[in-house]
């Protein structure tokens, strides 16, 4: 797949959830096993709860490939089904910069008329709620209304919280501070232990608003502390409580 393309897919027929699932997703018999909306216990009224179809559009992108504008003319969010998308905004007097990270389960918000909206920093599937007809359904769903409202919160919470962590005074604690929020924050409800390895280091430096050569110190410190590990299968956070609070 090209570098610039995407793909949006309708949903097929959805597939029963196995009894072996975990109990918030045996509320949503017809969503697709691994719908990250039944992940986190969200938005049961749009996807296909009972007899009712889906509302959700599939979506995927390649690696490093650019999330198309036509996005956020189209679709209101996205909730992440596997893989990682960073989101990045494009100042007027400079480049652009990375203000959040989100993995599967986590929503991005598309604002309309964008832009620039972000990248995939590895091969994505994505679950993408359309713009029609969404002031209607808000109206007459209370419960998608409010799904939604809890929704944007975690995502204002999760880049409040990087923005904060990048305003650290020293490399190192910016470094480290993302790589904690990142750790808590990139796959709800669960903390990571481990950060996928198509998160690449330019990608977690251009997060914390550092070089990548600064990144790669701190990184190198944080291995000597006995904090993190780099790993074929990615980095392995060991010490949570100690990387919240390393300063270098």
């Amino acid at each position: 797949m090209a570098l610039t393309a995407s793909k949006v897919i309708a949903h097929h027929d959805p597939i029963s959830v196995s009894r072996s699932v975990v109990d918030v997703r045996a509320r949503f018999p017809v969503a697709c096993i691994e719908c990250p909306a039944a992940r986190i216990g969200c938005f049961e009224e749009a996807v296909g709860a009972g007899t009712s179809p889906c509302r959700f559009v599939k979506g995927t992108l390649s690696a490093r490939a650019p999330v198309p504008t036509s996005w956020a003319n189209d679709y209101a969010l996205v909730l992440v089904r596997r893989g990682v998308m960073v989101r990045t905004r494009a100042p007027h007097d400079g480049p652009s910069v990375a203000i959040d990270c989100v993995g599967p389960g986590a929503v991005l918000p598309l604002a309309p008329n964008a832009i620039e909206i972000g990248y995939a920093a590895t091969e994505v599937l994505v679950c993408l709620y359309p713009r029609v007809g969404l002031d209607e359904t808000l109206a007459r769903e209370p419960r998608t209304a409010l799904d939604l409202i809890l929704a944007l919160a975690g995502a204002l919470e999760r880049v409040e919280l990087l923005a904060e962590a990048r305003g650290q005074r020293s490399a190192d604690s910016r470094v480290a501070r993302v790589l904690a929020v990142l750790a808590d924050r990139l796959t709800p409800p669960e903390r990571r232990d481990k950060l996928p390895l198509g998160l690449q280091q330019r990608d977690l430096a251009r997060l914390a608003g550092v070089r990548h050569e600064s990144f790669c110190r701190t990184l190198g410190k944080l291995e000597r502390a006995g904090i993190v590990r780099r790993l074929p299968e990615g980095l392995h956070i060991d010490r949570h409580d100690q990387l919240a609070a390393f300063k270098g």
